[in-house]
């Protein structure tokens, strides 16, 4: 896992205090998604809050409800974060290439967090 995250450019993921430490020390955006209160202790959305109000820019939290459904807020935030990157990393990729990306990732995520669901077959 760390070899993955010290190569994504964005990450998606939720909101544990180990999962902050390794964003942190790495300097990598984040997209995040605390688990809800219902299924936790609550503590993924206070970790997520305060992490997000230190990173400005850097981090956008998406809660987990029913606004999640499809995709639509996630592939939001991952293309806000992912902007400027290609100003940042390397050559800039066009809109459409971002839109595509955030929506497959999106598209993946959502189908990921249902239950009794497999990812689709590429």
């Amino acid at each position: 896992m760390a070899d993955a995250l010290w190569l994504a450019d964005l990450v998606i993921g939720r909101a544990g205090a180990t999962t902050l430490a390794e964003l942190e020390a790495l300097g990598k955006r984040a997209v995040l998604i605390p688990l809800p209160a219902t299924v936790s202790r609550g503590d993924q959305l206070d970790n997520a809050a305060a992490y997000a109000r230190r990173h400005l820019g850097q981090c956008i939290v998406v809660p987990d409800d029913d606004k999640l459904h499809g995709g639509a807020s996630l592939a939001k935030a991952c293309m806000e974060l992912a902007a400027d990157l290609g100003r940042i990393n390397r050559e800039r990729p066009g809109p459409e290439t971002i839109h595509r990306a955030a929506d497959l990732i999106a598209q993946e995520t959502v189908a990921a967090a249902k239950p009794g669901r497999t990812r689709r077959a590429r």
